[in-house]
């Protein structure tokens, strides 16, 4: 046995499945527990109704990504295939300079022009979406205040 190695593989399709998999628990318990799903006296949703639908979509999908994950044996670690975690991460840290509204259209508008090379018609649609349902859905139907960031509350104080 000397000279032999033992090492485990384990494809990168089945780790961000689990990973995606916490999270989405997390989301879950958050919005169920902490922010409350469904108000039967007022009959509407609470603040955790998108979260926990969200959350519960991305369970599933990833349960669905693992299992096909679990066939595959080729590890593959491409740094393109790397790009959208590194952008949620650059969104996560911008949100606490420029707020996350205004992180997530800078992201869109990047990602849109640089990456996928489309025209700015098709730039501004999928931004004007996208700022749609963000500042309608939650900030203004269930009333959820996204963080301003630093240079935000120093301006509004």
């Amino acid at each position: 046995m000397k000279g032999s190695k033992t090492s485990i593989k384990i494809p990168s399709k089945v780790i961000i499945p689990i990973i995606a998999i916490i999270i989405g628990a997390i989301f879950f318990y958050i919005g169920v527990f902490q922010y409350g799903f469904w108000d039967s006296e007022a009959s509407k949703p609470t603040k955790g109704f998108f979260p926990v639908i969200i959350a519960t979509a991305l369970i599933g999908l990833s349960i669905l990504a693992l299992v096909q994950g679990i066939k595959s044996e080729k590890v593959e670690f491409n740094f393109k295939n790397w790009l959208v975690p590194l952008g949620l991460l650059a969104i996560i840290a911008s949100s606490y300079i420029f707020g996350l509204v205004l992180s997530i259209a800078a992201y869109i508008v990047i990602w849109l022009k640089v990456y996928e090379k489309q025209t700015w018609k098709t730039t501004i649609i999928t931004l004007a979406v996208a700022m749609f349902i963000v500042v309608g859905c939650f900030q203004l139907w269930l009333g959820i205040d996204f963080p301003l960031g630093i240079i935000f509350d120093l301006i509004l104080g």
